[in-house]
């Protein structure tokens, strides 16, 4: 009976190495096990790593067992197959390694998996960005539309579509009563915002002045096609200050003494810097009162004038102001003394569109380029705004680092209630640093953030204005998910199922986005996106596109006739030459005649100097052209 249960037994466990060979494989479980009792919790999971550990165990037991119940059952030890044993050894070695390979690798792959195919809570609010991901939280690139489409003064000035493709309109009443400020890098769209905005300036019956140091390739174009397809009354002005254009203006026509007085003051930089040349700029400030007084009995007469009746005297009570004064006199463009120049109190009237262009680096030209917005606030100051209500007059400073003043910025804030509003392109704040001794670079940086109601970012890279910008975008409530991370058996770190959330804060539109935002593709015909304060509540993205216009040479050619463009190159010529070598009525006259013209012409040619190829000059005469084929200076059509 004891031998017949000895051999059951024993054939039971042959069988069982025999048939178990491949639970080996199971071994892989009893790693999963382990690996689990550091679980505290008993968990389904757990139950079953721990019955399919079972087999491979049991198996291993009977293996153990045939020797020992055979020899005290039979008296001579047995032992299973060396190839069933082999191969039940083999593939416990392969489930082990299996297991802690799973362990440290196959782990991670599982927890991207459910991190995947988890459906993230209802509750949970925005997150914080990820600038590796960015995509995920700006908007799409858009293509090119028409701008002028959208344009409904009922509804307000239409500046942009929005990630819905919806019109954005800014309010009618902001329109009239806010600054803008537009900020980005060169070709993010600042330029295309200018367009549209500076269109329905001049279609709404305003003034809209163009301030530009660098003569965008499109805009003179598009302002001046939108002006003839207003009305025959709404005029365009193309104003040229570069050395080398004809006389076109009087700055100083039908102005009174103060307001002469302020415009040097202001574009000299007069005003006191608490430094130790305050004590002449005394002297300077009483010349700019003396000539200012001199200019308002003799209309029509301009600074080369003032230089021949004062000059003397100035050099020396005043030489810094008469350098300052000789430099003017040297540009023929705001030296226009027959009255009929560019009227600047006219077109305030009757609105329409003067295009300033100038120069950033001329010392010269930046001083006229700040004369002239001197101009426009002092006339838009001196207005009546009781018994009327004058139209708006809207000043576009591109590159506002070459126009800021002290005057100006300090009239900021109340130049709005004179119905003279801006709009202050420019890159960064770093661009508001390079300002004049007598202001502080905090000071306008602060006045102009705090006075442009309606500000348009687009992508910038400068970190310091991200931030200002972002912050501007107001904060928001976001969710923050907090993880517990764990190691296990394999010394690999899994992360557990469960997370928590916790409150944290962003800006709304933060630096990550604004740094990365949409820029205009040529290739791809995809426009500019930026970010829009002060239009609704809350900030938003901004889409614009540009105004599509023929580009013509009437749009860039000076407001001048034919005896202007004469004068301009008496006016040349004679700055060739010095001063004591011609009549100071052929220098600084108000009418040079074609006599004076021709002295000039037949002194350069006795100099022995070769010709210089210059372009010919619209609307110029034959004898125009020839006399300009005899000038040397290279500089002056630089």
């Amino acid at each position: 009976m004891i031998d017949g249960l000895n051999a059951y037994i024993l054939t039971a466990l042959f069988w069982l190495t025999h048939a178990g060979v491949f639970t080996g494989l199971l071994s892989a479980f009893v790693v999963f096990h382990y690996n689990h009792k550091s679980v505290k919790e008993e968990t389904t999971r757990g139950k079953i790593f721990a019955l399919l550990t079972l087999p491979p165990v049991a198996v291993a037991i009977a293996y153990l067992a045939i020797p020992a119940v055979s020899k005290i059952g039979f008296g001579q030890m047995m032992f299973a197959s060396w190839f069933d044993t082999a191969f039940f050894t083999i593939f416990s070695i392969i489930g082990v390694y299996s297991g802690i390979v799973l362990l440290r690798q196959g782990m991670q792959l599982f927890d991207k998996f459910k991190i995947t195919a988890t459906v993230r809570s209802a509750q949970e609010r925005n997150k914080k960005t990820d600038v590796r991901s960015i995509a995920d939280f700006l908007p799409r690139d858009k293509d090119r539309f028409d701008p002028l489409k959208y344009i409904n003064f009922k509804k307000g000035i239409f500046l942009g579509i929005n990630e819905q493709n919806k019109p954005i309109y800014i309010d009618s009443g902001d329109w009239e009563t806010a600054h803008i400020m537009l900020t980005g890098r060169t070709r993010s769209g600042k330029g295309v915002a200018t367009q549209i905005l500076g269109a329905q300036s001049i279609m709404s019956g305003e003034l809209f002045v163009s301030l530009d140091p660098k003569c965008d390739a499109w805009m003179p174009h598009i302002f001046k096609k939108i002006c003839e397809s207003v009305s025959p009354e709404c005029r365009y002005e193309f104003l040229d200050l570069r050395q080398a254009a004809p006389p076109q203006i009087n700055l100083f026509r039908d102005c009174s003494a103060g307001t002469i007085e302020n415009m040097l003051i202001g574009a000299f930089g007069l005003t006191e810097k608490g430094d130790i040349a305050d004590f002449h700029r005394t002297n300077d400030r009483k010349a700019a009162r003396v000539l200012a007084a001199w200019l308002t009995e003799k209309p029509g007469r301009t600074i080369r004038d003032s230089l021949v009746e004062f000059g003397d005297e100035w050099e020396e009570s005043a030489k810094g102001f008469k350098e300052m004064l000789s430099e003017m006199a040297e540009l023929p463009a705001v030296n226009r003394a027959d009255g009929q120049g560019i009227d600047i109190e006219k077109l305030a009237q009757n609105g329409g569109c003067l295009y300033v262009v100038g120069d950033m680096q001329n010392t010269r030209i930046v001083r006229m380029q700040r004369m002239i917005l001197m101009r426009l606030m002092l006339l838009a100051k001196d207005r009546d705004t009781i018994k009327t209500t004058p139209p708006i007059i809207r000043v576009l400073a591109d590159e506002f680092r070459v126009h800021i003043s002290r005057p100006f910025i300090i009239s900021l804030g109340a130049s709005a209630g004179w119905r003279l509003l801006s709009i202050l392109a420019f890159q960064s704040f770093g661009d508001l640093e390079d300002c004049p001794g007598d202001l502080s670079p905090k000071l306008v940086t602060k006045a102009v953030l705090e006075n442009c109601a309606i500000q348009l970012s687009y992508r910038i890279k400068d970190g310091d204005t991200a931030e200002v910008l972002a912050a501007g975008t107001g904060v928001i409530l976001v969710d923050d998910e907090t993880k517990t991370v764990g190691r296990n058996l394999a010394l690999s770190e899994t992360v557990d199922g469960k997370r928590s959330l916790r409150q944290a804060e962003r800006y709304l539109i933060d630096v990550n986005m604004i740094t990365n935002l949409p820029v205009p593709n040529q290739k791809l015909k995809t426009i500019g996106c930026g970010v829009l304060l002060g239009v609704g509540n809350l900030a938003q993205f901004c889409f614009t596109s540009p105004v599509i216009a023929e580009r013509t040479n009437a749009a860039i050619t000076p407001t001048a006739t034919p005896d202007a463009i004469a004068a301009s190159t008496l006016s040349v010529a004679a700055a060739q030459l010095d001063v004591e070598e011609l009549p100071a009525h052929n220098m600084f006259g108000t009418a040079p005649t074609e006599a004076d013209i021709d002295e000039i012409v037949i002194e350069q040619k006795q100099k022995n100097l070769d010709p210089f190829d210059f372009p010919a000059l619209p609307q110029a005469t034959d004898q125009d052209e020839d006399y300009l084929l005899n000038q040397t200076d290279n500089d002056m059509f630089s």
